[in-house]
């Protein structure tokens, strides 16, 4: 094969086809002459066979450049101990793609399953995230939700008209991110110390006699399982979730009792109700209509289905249904009854280390003597009989 001194015009001038022509002042850089083309390689040898790198076409590729390829490429070979023509064969390795962002959406079920163990109205949780929250935030990296964001959320809850709901949704967002952090998942809580948009007060509505007969008349107008719920609610004046899912294995006819077990109550704290007259009666009414296999007093109902919601006409948007556990609260403290039976009634929890972890007197009696008293005055409302004077019960001696 010639060797020439190459330059442009000889390069240019360079025409029979098939041959290859090597550069003198470059070692390894070669020209090949096709029928149309010219093309640049360099030639050399690692103990093997020669081996050609190709470099390009001439004009696109010149001369100068050529031979400043040539020497890169014959830098590598004697001084890198790299050989070019294996590093072109090699496949590339692809760069790992990056680690996938861990979103909210992929926190929910880690925040609910965290609830899950410590209280007992997480579906609440979880069916509020789903409404509110996984739309706007679900694909959003969780480290990435910033103050601005629970603001623009908060907002946008309040603007569709939900008050003290919007407070709600807030403790709950914050809950969600104290968890997070707890878990090293975010470096900064975005709703600490946040104000609350709305202040809130204490509910104080009591049914008076007359909404009390209405109410219960009402209900006779709508019998069923719900309409015997909310009964028992306003009889006994325990908790909407913990009534309506009162089971028969809590239920003891004969001692007219109602045990609530821990898993059951929101202070997760036992909890004995005595039935008296008229709760009884009711229950065993129940007893008369539900399937002796069906576990609950009322099957499948729940204070967010359709049954239950359709007796909210009932209060004509007056009062709510948690306004009973506050009248029963008030009428049997109208009767006599002291705080702390009263108290005990509603099974609210102890304060102080006494309560706590001393006195666990569980107040059966007491309970009784008050609900007894209950019953026989919301039986004197619902006969319009006039009511006489307060009267106050003495506890009964030990």
């Amino acid at each position: 094969m010639p060797r020439v001194l190459m330059n442009d015009r000889a390069v240019a001038g360079l025409r029979t086809v098939g041959q290859t022509y090597f550069d003198t002042k470059t070692i390894g850089l070669a020209l090949r002459v096709g029928a149309r083309t010219k093309t640049w390689f360099f030639v050399y040898r690692n103990g093997g066979a020669p081996e050609w790198m190709k470099l390009g076409q001439y004009p696109a590729v010149g001369l100068a450049t050529a031979r400043d390829e040539a020497l890169s490429l014959r830098h590598q070979i004697d001084i890198d101990g790299i050989d070019p023509a294996v590093e072109r064969r090699q496949v590339p390795v692809a760069p790992a793609p990056a680690p996938k962002a861990f979103t909210f959406a992929d926190f929910v079920p880690v925040f609910v399953g965290f609830q899950k163990g410590r209280k007992k109205t997480w579906r609440d949780d979880e069916a509020m995230i789903e409404r509110h929250v996984q739309e706007p935030w679900g694909g959003l990296p969780l480290r990435e939700i910033t103050r601005t964001h629970v603001h623009e959320l908060l907002d946008t809850v309040a603007g569709q008209g939900l008050t003290i709901g919007v407070n709600r949704l807030q403790a709950l967002i914050s809950r969600i991110f104290t968890v997070a952090l707890d878990r090293n998942l975010i470096d900064a809580h975005p709703a600490a110390r946040m104000i609350k948009r709305f202040d809130e007060t204490p509910g104080t509505r009591v049914l008076d006699d007359a909404e009390l007969r209405a109410l219960w008349a009402g209900l006779d107008a709508h019998p069923g399982a719900a309409s015997d719920a909310v009964r028992l609610r306003l009889l006994l004046g325990q908790r909407g979730e913990e009534t309506a899912g009162l089971r028969w294995a809590e239920v003891d006819l004969t001692a007219a009792t109602w045990a609530l077990p821990p898993a059951r109550t929101k202070n997760a704290r036992p909890h004995v109700v005595p039935l008296p007259k008229m709760a009884l009666a009711l229950v065993k009414r129940r007893r008369d209509v539900v399937p002796d296999d069906e576990p609950r007093v009322f099957p499948d109902l729940t204070l967010q289905g359709d049954e239950h919601k359709a007796l909210a006409p009932l209060t004509g948007g007056a009062y709510e249904w948690k306004d009973l556990r506050r009248t029963v609260a008030t009428r049997l403290a109208d009767l006599g009854f002291s705080e702390t039976v009263i108290g005990r009634v509603l099974n609210h929890a102890k304060y102080g280390v006494t309560g706590k972890h001393y006195n666990q007197h569980r107040y059966l009696d007491e309970i009784r003597d008050a609900l007894t008293a209950w019953d026989v005055e919301l039986q004197r409302v619902l006969s319009g009989a006039a009511k006489t004077r307060s009267r106050v019960l003495r506890m009964r001696r030990r």
